[in-house]
């Protein structure tokens, strides 16, 4: 008797234990931050994707999908799409960062533009922890750029956008 009511102790504390573990909709929450920053150095500047992974797991990172407006160009030597999939596939273990560039992603979306330009950018990155897939957003950034070189990156405020959206036709 006793010997079923320690079995019966056991499962209550493990199921306890299972449930605090878990949220109520059943997703973990992963603490995967991506950040864009621009990192200068040998005299020039590049626009790099940061992946910090502050979780006790390791994360999958299948792509980061970029997406370009109001492009502002003088002169491309192709067509500009306002689109780009940068492929990552690559783990970023528990408390590590990857680091990796997106000038070439955002030149090839811009036109291969020549000389001086700039655009507004949202960053997309699709990852998957075990079987889970999830997308994190970046903010909407402004992005000045000369060729592959990153002149200025700023992340856009709530009263731009704001004022963007109220002086666009409805």
């Amino acid at each position: 008797m006793l010997r079923v009511l320690r079995e019966g102790v056991w499962k209550g504390r493990m199921s306890r234990w299972w449930r605090k573990t878990r949220n109520e909709s059943g997703h973990i929450e992963i603490d995967f931050a991506p950040k864009l920053r621009i990192n200068r150095d040998d005299g020039g500047a590049s626009l790099d994707l940061l992946l910090v992974n502050n979780a006790g797991m390791t994360v999958w990172v299948e792509e980061a999908t970029l997406v370009l407006t109001d492009l502002d160009a003088t002169w491309q030597t192709s067509i500009p799409n306002g689109q780009a999939r940068h492929e990552i596939r690559q783990n970023v273990r528990a408390n590590e960062s990857l680091e990796l560039s997106l000038a070439g992603a955002i030149y090839d979306a811009a036109g291969r533009a020549e000389g001086r330009y700039s655009c507004f950018m949202v960053v997309v990155v699709r990852c998957r922890v075990g079987e889970e897939w999830f997308s994190k957003t970046l903010d909407t950034y402004r992005v000045e750029m000369t060729g592959l070189k990153s002149r200025s990156l700023h992340r856009l405020r709530w009263y731009e956008k704001k004022a963007g959206a109220s002086n666009r036709p409805a």
